[in-house]
């Protein structure tokens, strides 16, 4: 396990150098590349069937690793896993771009405790009265602001909130080894495409569309459930105090899922967020396949007794 002045470290104060770069390429890159990718394409160079396969492919895995193995297996242990499965969900949600795993999570635990209140990392419900100029900085707050805010980016104490992964010393590797993944994620969809192409324009095309645009459309998909998953539209099922949180449809088709979050916020220990038949889950289907075929088990599955419950409970 890592040393207590590593802990110390990581655990409070003003954003480093290499934080603001690292936050800086992960914000600018995709958008950089995504509008290289569609200049060259007005240019005779667009994606054909590889490229749009890798940018498919990669973007499933991308949401996999973020809403599965970050999202419901780590933060909140919906369910137990294998070591393998264990490894392959870390090492997905650290190519996903959205951070390293045990920041991350601790980040998360963080925005269920103090939920659209002082202390929640990424709310846009703090800016002040409800002008339209407020609102909109506090949806720009909660899609990519708080990552430039020392306050929210990196809280006091805030590896207090993962504690529990800080003791599996092959996660702490792969959450050192962040910035190396942020490599792999271009690098292991251009090195495919030029395999496919047998080309060097193979390679740019699958660092494009595999990897830039693949990061821009994810990252922002992920990034808009902080945002406008807290402010706008949707519909709020269950209401608790300051929980700004709502369900979306259309976030949740293009999160696989996560877009239900009024649902998630209210049972966020449900490896599904799914309480109806038309809400679509796609994260819940592969979790179900995951529990058949024994990779995984004690599944937390909702309890509609509690959910009903819960909608009736006009104290909730």
């Amino acid at each position: 396990m890592e040393s207590n002045s590593t802990v110390q470290r990581e655990s409070s104060g003003p954003l480093s150098p290499s934080s603001l770069i690292r936050h800086s390429v992960v914000v600018s890159f995709p958008l950089i590349g995504t509008v290289a990718a569609l200049y060259i394409w007005l240019h005779g160079y667009g994606p054909g069937m590889i490229e749009l396969s890798l940018l498919l492919c990669f973007y499933v895995l991308n949401i996999i690793g973020m809403e599965i193995g970050y999202h419901r297996y780590f933060a909140h242990r919906s369910f137990k896993a294998r070591k393998s499965v264990r490894i392959a969900l870390a090492v997905l949600g650290s190519l996903s771009y959205v951070g390293p795993l045990m920041w991350w999570v601790a980040i998360h635990r963080l925005h269920h405790k103090h939920c659209d209140q002082p202390g929640d990392p990424h709310s846009p419900q703090l800016t002040g009265n409800n002008t339209p100029l407020n609102k909109l900085k506090g949806i720009y707050h909660g899609h990519i602001g708080w990552l430039f805010n020392a306050q929210c980016a990196r809280p006091e104490h805030w590896n207090r909130y993962a504690l529990d992964l800080y003791k599996d010393p092959v996660l702490f590797r792969i959450h050192l080894a962040y910035d190396y993944w942020l490599v792999l994620g271009i690098l292991l969809p251009a090195i495919i495409g030029g395999i496919l192409h047998l080309s060097m324009e193979g390679f740019l095309l699958g660092a494009l569309w595999g990897g830039a645009v693949r990061i821009f459309l994810a990252t922002n998909s992920i990034w808009a459930v902080n945002s406008l998953g807290h402010s706008v539209g949707g519909r709020q099922h269950f209401k608790r105090g300051s929980d700004q949180s709502r369900n979306h449809f259309w976030l949740a088709i293009i999160t696989l899922g996560a877009g239900w979050h009024n649902n998630h916020h209210a049972f966020p220990y449900y490896a599904t967020t799914s309480f109806k038949k038309w809400q679509i889950d796609i994260s819940g289907w592969i979790i179900a396949l995951l529990e058949k075929s024994g990779l995984i088990w004690d599944v937390r599955k909702p309890d509609f007794d509690k959910i009903n419950q819960r909608l009736m409970d006009k104290k909730y």
